[in-house]
Parts: structure tokens; sequence; C-alpha cells
């Protein structure tokens, strides 16, 4: 089980602190970060530069992730130019989020976002890539709760699952009975941790469904039942990889709040020994 992070958080922290890109991934190395995880559009932009910085740092690409819009756009190809990216590049599988309730036909919506997701398994399995989707936190979102995300699961032979541990906060459903219940089909998982109150003065809540905020926070920190996953993840002896998300939190802070993640998920006897090549 290998500790990764979202490459787009890392590029956020950089960028508000004006420090090297390569320096602050060798910082998070040797913390215990051995994976990036990162959009489909973060690679097509910076994948050339990245490359030679994760080969020199010893860090693999765990896994990408993009947007398409099955309902707006039901015949697109798009979705297989970033299979083949995503493919090419050497990542260990892709997310779809393929699109909202958009139309105001939510049945249409429904069949087009199904329809579209088995087009992409179909091509995936053609490319040896694991397709996946998560439980997306988006009010629009179908697949934002255990119902919706579990509809698409049953539809789609072959799809398999990004867990994010705080999205079902959306609808302040039990994140342990999600995990029970997607645990077979769990490829990577997000480690999301909520909270009620922001930690820094630029946090940006996410609106649930009830009006109520909740902000992100460092791994460990907050509500979500981390130590138990992870526990769980242990018992199912879960081969895969878990990857820090702190989206929305005060850029000015991300990176510190990430190593802190990283530091909390080593304590919990995740990942390599810290520093090991």
């Amino acid at each position: 089980m290998k500790i990764a992070a979202f490459y787009e958080n890392i590029a956020d922290g950089v960028r508000a602190a004006g420090v090297s890109m390569e320096e602050t991934l060798a910082s998070l190395r040797e913390e215990g970060m051995e994976r990036l995880y990162i959009s489909v559009e973060s690679w097509k932009r910076d994948g050339h530069a990245l490359q030679g910085i994760l080969r020199r740092q010893d860090i693999a690409l765990e896994g990408m992730h993009g947007f398409c819009d099955f309902p707006g756009d039901p015949g697109t190809g798009a979705y297989r130019d970033m299979i083949d990216i995503a493919a090419d590049s050497g990542a260990e599988h892709l997310l779809f989020v393929p699109g909202m309730l958009s139309t105001g036909n939510t049945l249409r919506d429904l069949e087009s976002i199904t329809e579209g997701m088995c087009r992409a398994v179909a091509y995936g399995q053609a490319k040896k890539l694991p397709i996946l989707m998560e439980d997306f936190d988006g009010l629009l979102s179908p697949y934002n709760c255990i119902a919706g995300l579990d509809y698409f699961m049953r539809q789609i032979d072959g799809l398999e699952c990004a867990f994010d541990t705080g999205n079902f906060v959306i609808f302040h459903e039990d994140e342990l009975a999600a995990f029970d219940l997607f645990a077979p089909r769990i490829r990577t998982l997000h480690l999301k941790d909520r909270c009620t109150a922001p930690r820094h003065e630029g946090d940006i809540p996410l609106c649930c469904a009830d009006g109520r905020p909740v902000y992100c926070c460092t791994v460990g920190s907050g509500d979500i039942r981390m130590a138990q996953i992870l526990e769980r993840l242990k018992q199912m002896r879960y081969p895969g990889n878990v990857i820090a998300e702190l989206y929305c939190v005060d850029h000015r802070e991300v990176l510190e709040d990430l190593r802190q993640s990283v530091r909390w998920l080593r304590e919990q006897g995740i990942g390599d020994a810290v520093g090991e090549r």
C-alpha cells in the first residue's frame, strides 16, 4: 500500500509559496510519498517536464482522473483520447467524472452516463487500463451518494471504484457502511478528511445537501473515520494505494497539510520506510 498525493494540490502550494516543484516533490518523497495522482489535463500540460522529475525522485504515477460530459455530449469520443493518454503515461488506472444531471431529463442523463461509461470501460479493457468512478461530491452529480454510486457499479460490468472517504458527507452518510459495500470493487482510495470549521483563513467550504458547510483538512485530523478505514484495508489485504486529497485548502497552507497527512499515514503503518528508495 503506497502513499500518493494529488499533483494539483501540490502545484497550488508550489505557486503560492514560490518554491520549486522538484524540491517540493523531493521533500514529500522523503516524508514517504511514493506516488503522484494527476489529472489528464495537468499531464497534457506539465507531463513532459514532470517525467524527468518523477524519474529522478523515484516517484511513480498512481493514476489519472478527468472529466467528460456524457449527458451533454452523448456521442463524445473524448474519453478515448483520455484513456490513450493515461495508458501511454504508465498510470495504473483512470477515474472518470462522467457528467452531471444537466439536460432536465434525469432518466436520459442516467442512460447517457451509463452508456458512455460502458464504452469507456470496454475501451479501457482493450488498452489494459482499469476505468473507475467515484462518489463525486457535486449536488448535480447522480453518483454523489451510496445509492447513486451503487446504481452505476451495478449497471456497468468491469467498472471499478475510486472510493473517496470524504464525499459521502454531502448527505451525511456513513463512510464505513459505504466502504463495506464498495470494498470488493475498490481500486484506489482518495483520503479526504472533513471538519465543520475552517482550519485556515483561505479554506473553501463544501455546501452539503442540507446547507451545512464542511471543510477539507489534514488527513487524520477531522471527522472522517480514517483509522477505521485504514484498518479495514489492512484486514482485507488491500493491494492498491491511498491518495491524500486536500482540495479547497488554503493554497498557502496546503503543502504543510500534505506533509502532515503523509506523516500521519506513515504513523498508521502505511507505505514503505521513510526515505526508502
